[in-house]
């Protein structure tokens, strides 16, 4: 069991030793949504919920452009995942995420949609 654990940690920062935040920017999305919650709430949930002994989390809200950026990083700095949330609407709040697994139809960032799922659709 430790062995898969770390196994699966050594993949991690393998895979994830190439990519910095610029080059994830540049990929295609995993997927996006809309869900109907302020950009600002959005943002802190899924970062609340992104926190991990495995991950830094960094927020950047920029209100004047009424969006945010949600970077998700392993221990050794490499950028794992990237949320960008945006205002679309009075109402509507747009996520968009990409991840360093793989883009559109991958099936990459499903752990990652369950998160903005809860954060997006409050019970």
């Amino acid at each position: 069991m430790i062995y898969r654990m770390l196994l699966g940690l050594t993949v991690s920062g393998a895979l994830a030793g190439c990519q910095s935040p610029g080059q994830l920017a540049q990929k295609g999305p995993a997927w996006n949504a809309v869900y109907q919650v302020p950009y600002e709430r959005m943002a802190n949930c899924i970062a609340d919920l992104e926190r991990g002994p495995m991950a830094t989390v960094t927020p950047s809200i920029y209100s004047q452009e009424r969006r945010a950026r949600v970077v998700v990083t392993a221990p050794t700095g490499s950028a794992l995942g990237e949320y960008d949330i945006r205002q679309i609407s009075a109402r509507d709040t747009e996520v968009t995420y990409r991840s360093i697994y793989g883009g559109p139809g991958s099936g990459a960032g499903s752990g990652a949609l369950e998160k903005a799922n809860r954060c997006g659709n409050p019970a």
